[in-house]
């Protein structure tokens, strides 16, 4: 999926009169409280450091997708917005959780041939999970749901499904449960500001056999 970077950086400041408090961004729309909570709580930083946060907010999101659903067009090249970006930095190298959404560039059926790397989870009839290594080993935990956009070509809903993906360096001792639950967390938010008009089921906890 070809990545835009929309990125707007949460900032915050300190004062003696006011303790320092976290801008509302991305990563709490989507995450959600004890999402965000979540990510601090497992990332891998040393020495007490600080995590840099920032991402589109949900408003942009939505503008972005629906600027490129506007054609009508389910075909071609899309890219995705990068709604949070939490990252740290260790001995000269950063360590980042990254969550982007937008139209697919690949069909909600797209596994259907048995062809695609890593593992297909179905979760329903509106929604399901992805999970693959890239050649880093790093893991791309995916969702596509099928959201029909208001005015968008009939066949878009499964043609250009919404997909979400979240790559993970951050974090340690979490588990692939852990991430597809606040992805899907995350992808429920986005299909709400995108006024799915199928109103796609997306649960708030992935399988049961997926650990």
């Amino acid at each position: 999926m070809a990545i835009a970077a929309l990125v707007l950086t949460a900032t915050s400041c300190t004062t003696e009169e006011s303790p320092s408090t976290a801008a509302a961004d991305g990563c709490e729309e989507a995450l959600g409280d004890s999402g965000v909570k979540w990510v601090e709580s497992h990332a891998d930083i040393a020495g007490g450091g600080d995590l840099d946060r920032g991402g589109v907010d949900l408003k942009e999101a939505r503008a972005q997708h629906y600027k490129q659903m506007d054609s009508g067009d389910s075909d071609g090249f899309h890219w995705s917005s990068e709604i949070c970006k939490m990252t740290t930095f260790d001995a000269g190298k950063s360590k980042e959780l990254r969550l982007e959404f937008g139209p697919s560039s690949l069909p909600f059926d797209f596994d259907a041939k048995g062809t695609q790397k890593g593992v297909v989870t179905p979760v329903n009839s509106d929604v399901k999970l992805h999970r693959v290594d890239d050649y880093k080993g790093i893991v791309h935990y995916s969702v596509y749901v099928k959201c029909k956009i208001p005015g968008a070509s009939p066949k878009q809903e499964t043609e250009t499904p919404l997909a979400g993906v979240m790559t993970d360096t951050l974090t340690s001792g979490t588990s692939a449960r852990d991430h597809m639950k606040y992805l899907l967390h995350s992808a429920r938010a986005m299909a709400d500001a995108l006024d799915c008009q199928n109103e796609p089921k997306i649960p708030a906890e992935p399988p049961a056999g997926l650990q």
